[in-house]
């Protein structure tokens, strides 16, 4: 079972490729510069340095979110446009479930913290100690003091990793106390298109792969453009409707 797979929901632009269990290559890109740029130079020279023609894969693997938007479109569009071209299934992993597989043998409970913006965090909870981490709180998004609050809970120790620790670590590490608060090793808090695969390999064989058609991105909440257009709308509809139902000055 040759798969390939890649993660642009962050800004790490990362694609890997895998044979079973077996990952056989992964490269990383931690730049400013567009993933569209990059994300199929990336698997093209993945698959050429591997001596991997792409018409011998089996399916693609891809991450679906909570990210950035952008990010979770460009991955989306050219996973299909790949499987529609060479006619193979495909499986969506959300990111969160991925990340938190770099942990997973942390005998605690597992924190992946993606930035969200507006001061809050993609964040899923997890206890460690197995080769699955169990899922105890899903993904959602949540201002810092939110998630203290919910961690609050449990009393286990926490391992934070993710792109969000650097912004949101000391305050947690605060709020915490140092004997709760961990965090993953720098080249753990990345997101790593071989997470994606160890993930996407599972869902593969348990649940099977998806048509192409049938993959959907994973936002937790609306991107910025759809979230104005509703606003706008509803309150176009407000104005509409103050027009036809005018207050009586009686």
């Amino acid at each position: 079972m040759l798969l390939l797979a890649f993660d642009t929901t962050t800004r790490v632009c990362t694609v890997a490729l895998g044979d079973g269990d077996n990952i056989r290559a992964e490269y990383m890109l931690h730049i400013k510069r567009t993933h569209s740029r990059h994300l199929l130079p990336l698997i093209v020279s993945l698959l050429k340095d591997s001596g991997v023609d792409k018409d011998r894969l089996d399916g693609v693997v891809v991450s679906v979110g909570p990210g950035s938007f952008t990010g979770i479109r460009v991955g989306m569009a050219t996973a299909k446009g790949l499987c529609l071209g060479l006619k193979i299934p495909v499986v969506g992993v959300m990111t969160l479930d991925a990340l938190a597989g770099a942990c997973a043998v942390f005998p605690g409970l597992i924190c992946p913290i993606l930035d969200a913006r507006r001061d809050q965090v993609y964040t899923a909870l997890y206890r460690g100690g197995t080769a699955d981490p169990q899922m105890l709180q899903p993904a959602a998004a949540l201002s810092c003091g939110k998630l203290v609050k919910m961690l609050g809970d449990y009393e286990e120790e926490v391992i934070f990793l993710g792109d969000a620790v650097k912004g949101f670590g000391k305050e947690l590490k605060l709020q915490l106390g140092e004997k709760r608060y961990k965090q993953a090793p720098l080249p753990s808090c990345f997101n790593r298109a071989s997470l994606v695969l160890q993930r996407g390999v599972r869902i593969w064989r348990e649940e099977g792969p998806l048509s192409p058609h049938a993959l959907k991105p994973f936002y937790i909440r609306l991107p910025e453009a759809e979230r104005k257009l509703q606003e706008k709308n509803r309150k176009e509809k407000s104005k509409i409707a103050g027009k036809d139902h005018p207050h009586d000055d009686r």
